[in-house]
């Protein structure tokens, strides 16, 4: 038996496959109608009675899809909801996470109970202002930008350590993006100019560009904080530290999961210590990590997307915790923290590190959604769609 399959002028496999029998019969297997753009084919499954379309794509079925409570990120028919929580393959990952010391559920989240308020919702809000409320809130940034009188200026900074990975002498097993490698370069170059990172070897950058990490007046007896890297991702940022600072203990926090990490290559090196913790940054509790107890560290992100970097600096910083003395004093201590942030879009008000300044500056909860949607007037557009004055 031969199978022949037809395909359809997009590139990608017709809808029904076409089975030829030896006796030159021909059998036609029905498959969902559904086209998947990115495996550039149609759907495999077989379609449901009376329909072009499988359960999963059939257009009727989505008003009747809900997201699972444990893992949003997947639905489920509404009528399953309750059979699906008690087998979903994330109920025993959640259980096991939940037992666990340095989860604490809610601790960084800021205002509990606030809703979060997405971007659509934010930008109708926008369009519906009436021209003197737009004016109006114009006013109120520009007074607002005036009184900080803060100068901000950009700092590219390419510290010497980091020579071996900007000249591309790496661990050709981790993926070598060079638009991401000079941000994360900057990044710790700017923890060296500001302090955060101190080279105790001053000598000329050589073959090995092993250096120390020293935070002045507050390293540990081996003069080496440990780092804790927020939305860690794949841990490339954390790798490159390792890599060009003697790093000896490494702490990665990042609530999903990643393929082609960095942690193989990390493990390999002597007298390091990889912890990853794959948690929300809303629920972890710092002090709750046995191993990072009595240590001093450094908190570092790239790309830290919203409000994951005002639960950063929450989890950080003591005073805006709950915390009892008594755990406070034998916990950790931070030492440095250096976050880029993105995603200014996602900033959730109930989440902001410091709403009471705002409201003193007269920034409403409205204002600040309003505000916070800047960032996608100035996205990045292709340099064709792009206009330029004479």
């Amino acid at each position: 038996m031969t199978n022949a399959l037809s395909f359809s002028s997009a590139g990608g496999c017709a809808a029904n496959s076409t089975t030829v029998g030896g006796g030159g019969d021909v059998n036609v297997e029905k498959r969902c109608d559904f086209y998947l753009s990115k495996k550039r084919r149609y759907c495999a499954n077989s379609p449901l009675p009376d329909s072009k379309f499988c359960g999963n794509h059939n257009p009727s079925s989505k008003s009747r899809r809900v997201p699972c409570p444990i893992d949003p990120s997947h639905s489920v028919f509404r009528e399953n909801l309750d059979a699906h929580v008690k087998k979903c393959p994330l109920k025993k990952q959640v259980e096991t996470l939940e037992t666990q010391p340095y989860y604490s559920k809610g601790i960084n989240a800021g205002v509990l109970g606030g809703e979060n308020v997405g971007s659509e919702a934010k930008r109708r809000a926008i369009h519906e202002m009436s021209v003197s409320e737009f004016n109006e809130l114009v006013g109120k940034i520009r007074a607002f930008h005036s009184a900080l009188r803060v100068e901000l200026r950009e700092s590219f900074v390419e510290p010497d350590a980091c020579k071996k990975w900007i000249n591309q002498q790496v661990d050709r097993q981790v993926p070598y993006q060079e638009k991401h490698v000079m941000q994360q370069v900057s990044i710790i170059g700017n923890m060296e100019e500001y302090g955060i990172l101190r080279k105790t070897d001053e000598s000329v950058f050589g073959t090995n560009c092993q250096q120390t990490i020293e935070v002045d007046g507050c390293g540990d007896e081996d003069n080496s904080p440990a780092v804790v890297e927020f939305g860690a991702g794949r841990g490339y940022l954390t790798h490159m530290l390792a890599d060009c600072y003697e790093t000896k203990k490494i702490f990665l926090v990042e609530r999903r999961s990643y393929k082609l990490k960095a942690d193989r290559s990390l493990r390999q090196k002597d007298n390091l210590s990889l912890e990853r913790l794959r948690i929300d940054i809303e629920d972890l509790d710092l002090h709750g990590v046995e191993s990072l107890k009595g240590h001093k560290y450094l908190a570092i992100g790239k790309h830290l997307c919203g409000p994951a970097t005002d639960l950063a600096i929450r989890c950080c910083i003591p005073e805006r915790q709950s915390i009892n003395k008594e755990l406070l004093s034998n916990g950790c201590r931070m030492r440095g923290f250096a976050i880029a942030t993105c995603c200014h879009h996602l900033c959730q008000w109930k989440h902001y590190i410091n709403t009471n300044f705002m409201s003193n500056m007269g920034i409403t909860k409205e204002d600040f959604d309003a505000i916070s949607c800047c960032s996608w007037a100035c996205r990045w557009k292709p340099q064709a769609l792009m206009t330029f004055p004479q």
